[in-house]
């Protein structure tokens, strides 16, 4: 049992590590290119190199990409 404790705390600490690696991706991306996904009953613009969410789409954008 002990050895599974260990097992998930170090588990936990990479996954900690790993999200903050995204963060900082995140965070120096230029989000230079989107895509409109449909999450949560809203539609949401993500960036397609970091995988952030930057935004609500414009009523044109949603048009262009047939959502309304």
């Amino acid at each position: 049992m002990e050895n599974n404790d260990k097992k998930v705390e170090d588990i936990k600490k990479e996954i900690k590590s790993l999200k903050k690696d995204i963060e900082e991706i995140q965070s120096s991306c230029i989000h230079k290119e989107h895509k409109l996904i449909f999450k949560e009953k809203s539609v949401i613009k993500i960036c397609l190199i970091c995988e952030k969410q930057i935004g609500y789409p414009s009523n044109d954008e949603l048009k262009e990409n047939g959502f309304i």
